[in-house]
């Protein structure tokens, strides 16, 4: 079994560096590059008409919050229900894991990923307005297997090879929803309630279902109205947080900027070019996590988009452009100011490495910088350990200095050790690090009994020690604990909770609609009882394998997605130069929309335009 398992893993790392490596990135950015184009950029000429008809819209017109259609949601809680899905731990723990492995660049690199990812998320809702159908319920069913089937199928030879790709990426969305969008989400939920408030795992995995159940089984109304109360408070809150450590560290706007724009372009060597160069980490590093975060190009958002009550496919397009500019412009840049202006209070690692015990300590690893001088948490130059480490990142101590290779000296409970140092040629590309703090730990010795063993002294004797970088969550809590102290991991715990658990929500009906696509509109009941027993499973299980897989799962739904995206965009540009036409420059009022692929349902969304405006 355990042969199969690392199998398993094996043959899903070398999908999962395919898929989210440098090619794939490139397609995604590159589709958004192409819509970008053709649109005339209308994330930039438009960006007063996507405010007033988004976020300021909100406040103004009351058919955006509210809707009459008892079938449908509101622009708003479609909006919510999107930004659930992708507001969530990869807002903290992605930009996290961006700064530590490709610097501070990496967040210039994160605004282009998001910029271009801005009209690859509007033309997936105008794709999934246009092309969407009604189930046997009266409920709108749309996203990229809809636009394939019926728009890339409209295309002369192309009707197998669409209704091929739209099966595929339904297939992968169904199974990314239990990784992606249920366990690993839960995991994090258990592992954070567990560690700050001593709630046992199995007990906060069956709390999460029970909620979940009384959500998700309601259908998309009721995760609507969680999520448009849900969205904004889980929002508000992290920006509050976040804003509060921003006014107290004004003065490192010019520092974090300027770090950020500089880096971004720095073409030097990392380690003499065993890490390879900092441009090339930079931006690899922003534009995954870049993807990541909002999920433009994935074609996961469109499936709730396509649920909003409104007429207008460019309408919905803005919302997309919004989602993306939120997410990533705004929230994931909050994050990183928080992280590139804290400071460390960590000892040095001389100090800590001269009294190691069995608790973890933080330490500075920064080569470059005085002891004596305050130690940025995330820095302009990259930093690295020399301490050799296995996987697990455990390092074997030895009670003598052996006579060949080098090794440095710990001292804990009174006994001197050494521990083998890495050698300069011996060093990966993840061994180089912006982040200037690392924990350690020393791990007990124990008898043949189990028992723990001591010197003559009576001193606990250590066998390793195990040094971990400090990354993810847990970088973003030590960042919110140098100004709100140890309260900041309860409140981020809490954060993760919410964030964690509305992307549950979000992604439940992501594979609802990807299964009604597959097997009819009554196999969703039967999904949405197994959706939420996986997620007792999720909350107890060690999820590594699981989140790896979902991870590969989530990015082969771009590939169908993109080559619907981008046979389509013809369709894209000319239901955008309708609504401009109509709307925007008032040329031709009298031009008939472009609401529908389908004479049915185009008549219809007609004659609710001209009984709203009369």
């Amino acid at each position: 079994m355990h042969t199969f398992v690392n199998q398993v893993a094996r043959i899903n790392g070398v999908i999962n560096e395919w898929v989210w490596g440098i090619p794939m990135l490139i397609l995604i950015i590159s589709t958004g590059i192409w819509m970008s184009i053709r649109t005339g950029f209308f994330q930039i000429v438009r960006a007063k008409i996507v405010g007033d008809e988004t976020f300021f819209a909100i406040f103004k017109k009351r058919h955006v919050t509210k809707t009459k259609d008892k079938k449908a949601i509101s622009q708003f809680q479609a909006l919510s229900t999107a930004l659930a899905a992708t507001i969530g731990t990869g807002n903290i723990a992605g930009v996290a894991t961006a700064l530590t492995i490709g610097g501070p660049g990496a967040i210039f690199w994160m605004w282009v990923s998001a910029f271009f990812g801005m009209m690859t998320n509007f033309s997936e809702n105008v794709l999934g307005i246009y092309y969407r159908r009604k189930n046997m319920y009266g409920e709108w069913s749309g996203g990229a297997m809809y636009y394939l089937e019926n728009g890339l199928g409209s295309k002369k030879g192309m009707k197998k090879i669409a209704k091929f790709l739209a099966i595929l990426f339904a297939i992968f969305c169904v199974l990314a929803s239990f990784g992606i969008g249920n366990m690993t989400q839960v995991n994090s939920i258990a592992d954070a309630m567990h560690s700050n408030f001593g709630i046992p795992t199995l007990v906060m995995g069956i709390i999460l279902a029970v909620i979940a159940a009384l959500v998700v089984i309601g259908g998309i109304k009721r995760i609507g109205r969680v999520t448009e109360k849900l969205v904004p408070f889980m929002a508000l809150a992290y920006i509050i947080g976040a804003l509060v450590i921003f006014f107290i560290n004004y003065r490192q706007i010019p520092y974090v900027f300027g770090s950020i724009f500089k880096d971004a372009f720095n073409v030097s060597a990392v380690g003499g070019g065993i890490g390879g160069y900092v441009i090339k980490r930079a931006a690899t590093m922003g534009f995954k996590r870049g993807v990541f975060s909002n999920e433009a190009g994935l074609g996961s958002s469109v499936m709730v988009h396509s649920s909003s009550d409104v007429k207008e496919p460019v309408i919905q397009g803005m919302w997309g452009i919004f989602e993306v500019f939120f997410d990533t412009i705004i929230v994931c840049t909050l994050t990183a100011f928080v992280l590139l202006s804290s400071s460390s209070d960590a000892k040095s690692q001389a100090k800590v490495f001269a009294n190691i015990t069995t608790d973890s300590q933080t330490f500075s690893i920064a080569e470059h910088i005085d002891e004596d001088k305050e130690v940025p948490l995330i820095d302009k130059e990259y930093s690295t350990l020399v301490i050799d480490v296995d996987s697990d990142g455990n390092a074997k101590l030895y009670t003598e200095a052996p006579a060949d290779g080098e090794y440095l000296e710990l001292k804990a409970y009174g006994n001197s050790y050494y521990v083998k140092a890495s050698k300069k040629e011996d060093r990966t590309e993840d061994d180089y690090i912006y982040t200037n703090i690392m924990s350690i730990k020393g791990n007990v010795a124990k008898d043949s009994n189990g028992k723990t063993v001591k010197d003559s002294n009576g001193n606990v004797v250590l066998d390793s020690v195990k040094v971990e970088q400090i990354n993810g969550v847990s970088l973003v809590t030590y960042a919110f604990s140098q100004k709100f102290g140890d309260v900041a991991a309860k409140l981020l715990a809490i954060a993760i909770l919410l964030f964690a658990f509305s992307t549950v929500l979000g992604w439940s009906f992501y594979g609802t609609k990807a299964i009604e696509y597959l097997f009819g509109t009554k196999s969703m009941v039967f999904y949405k009882v197994i959706f939420v027993c996986f997620i007792v499973v999720g909350a107890t299980l060690n999820l590594s394998l699981a989140w790896s897989i979902a991870d590969t799962l989530n990015g082969l739904m771009a590939i169908p997605n993109l080559i619907g995206v981008l046979a389509l965009s013809g369709t894209v540009v000319k239901i955008t130069r309708n609504y401009t036409k109509r709307k925007i420059k008032k040329d031709d009022v009298n031009l008939e929309p472009m609401l529908s692929a389908f004479p049915d349902i185009q008549k219809e969304q007609e004659e609710k335009m001209r009984a709203e405006e009369a």
